[in-house]
């Protein structure tokens, strides 16, 4: 029997949710509620793939390929790992029709054990982010929110 959700799709829930890949890691803010997280191993090789509308089951197939690894282990990490982002509402789901062409990266990840995924969030700037927030950045660094954005996702 085939799990409904390995086949969703999900996007960045933009506009309040930010994300980079820095240096192998993948940094996220959510401009609303000024926390951050920082995503690693398996989660930031992933976030690509994950972002650019790649399924479960897709993501899952990738990193046991690539690593070696038990599919179920690794399947179950996938459902952990993108629970973890939707309740966070770093990820919204794509509705039917909706589903945006995956982005295949496999080929730029370490050759490795494989690492899990690393998920951290930290509220520990919350207020500062909140009370003077990312602003006046140009195209190399983190957007600022535009004037039409209400803040409403």
């Amino acid at each position: 029997m085939t799990d409904p959700h390995s086949a969703l799709r999900y996007a960045l829930n933009q506009p309040p949710v930010v994300g980079e890949v820095i240096d192998g890691e993948v940094m996220v803010i959510n401009l609303d509620t000024g926390v951050y997280y920082s995503v690693t191993g398996a989660g930031a090789a992933v976030w690509p793939m994950l972002v650019g509308g790649a399924t479960r089951r897709e993501i899952s197939d990738q990193v046991a390929r690539h690593y070696g690894a038990d599919a179920a282990s690794v399947e179950r990490d996938v459902d952990t790992f993108i629970t973890q982002l939707a309740d966070e509402a770093i990820l919204r789901p794509l509705h039917d029709g909706a589903a945006a062409g995956s982005v295949d990266t496999a080929d730029e990840w370490p050759a490795v054990t494989y690492p899990g995924f690393g998920f951290e969030r930290y509220d520990d700037m919350q207020a500062l982010l909140l009370i003077d927030p990312v602003h006046e950045v140009g195209d190399f660094g983190w957007p600022s929110r535009s004037a039409d954005d209400s803040g409403n996702a």
